[in-house]
């Protein structure tokens, strides 16, 4: 009966204790990617957290360049923390943005979650907890169930910026 239940209610089994989404050891991972103009990227044996690559990734002085994962799990109710790992090479500090939709009609910047992130030179661990993703006017919190986009990028740097990132993990 028990199991009858728990089947009913879909939700028994706890994710594993880590997910992780994106760790650039293969060309065929970059695949996985919508990458935008003004932007390149390459796999990278330097600033590797976890495997043995990264992912170089250098952004052009335009308008908004970045990256979009397209195919990552969109289910991540059970979970605390999206982490991800980045390294700046820059001399100053800098800001990257990132965007997170749980709808697939292009909300408006109200009805998606939106920060800046501060990155500082070298070695940054980033770690969003899970049940902080509200969107920006309504402060509505986000639907886990169906996480839609994920969207890094710049607004109009100034100068090229080389980051490296790496380990992109759902946590338990």
């Amino acid at each position: 009966m028990v199991v009858i239940i728990c089947l009913a209610i879909g939700g028994c089994t706890k994710p594993p204790a880590e997910t992780i989404l994106f760790d650039f050891e293969t060309d065929e991972e970059l695949d996985r990617f919508a990458w935008r103009c003004h932007t390149m990227f390459s796999l990278s044996h330097e600033h590797a957290i976890h495997g043995m690559k990264s992912l170089r990734f250098e952004l052009f002085p335009t308008d908004n360049p970045g990256m979009a994962p397209v195919d990552f799990p969109k289910d991540w109710r059970g979970y605390k923390n999206f982490c991800f790992d980045v390294y700046s090479v820059q001399d100053d500090d800098i800001f990257l943005e990132i965007r997170i939709d749980d709808r697939d009609d292009a909300p408006d910047y109200s009805e998606r979650y939106n920060d800046k992130l501060l990155i500082r030179t070298g070695a940054n661990t980033v770690c969003l907890p899970c049940d902080s993703l509200v969107t920006s006017g309504t402060k509505r919190k986000m639907s886990l169930k169906n996480i839609f986009l994920i969207d890094l990028f710049m607004t109009k740097p100034d100068k090229k910026i080389i980051l490296y990132f790496d380990y992109f993990r759902l946590v338990r």
